[in-house]
């Protein structure tokens, strides 16, 4: 959708200097290594996959008599 996720890469044999930011759809090769990298730090950003589903709301304070300005 509108989301997008980055990863800072470290290119094997490169020195630090070269490496690159790329989007996780360049990186879908190396899924179990991207897997085991949000399992050893949790709370690194990702993409939510999961859908919330809401109830429709229920209006529980709604009574039959007619609202009143005063009660004297």
């Amino acid at each position: 959708k509108g989301s997008k996720l980055d990863y800072l890469i470290h290119w094997h044999g490169y020195p630090v200097s070269e490496r690159t930011w790329e989007p996780d759809t360049n990186l879908t090769h190396v899924a179990d290594l991207l897997a085991a990298f949000h399992k050893t730090n949790p709370a690194a950003p990702r993409i939510i996959t999961a859908s919330l589903h809401f109830r429709p709301y229920e209006n529980y304070t709604a009574t039959s008599k007619p609202p009143m300005l005063f009660d004297w």
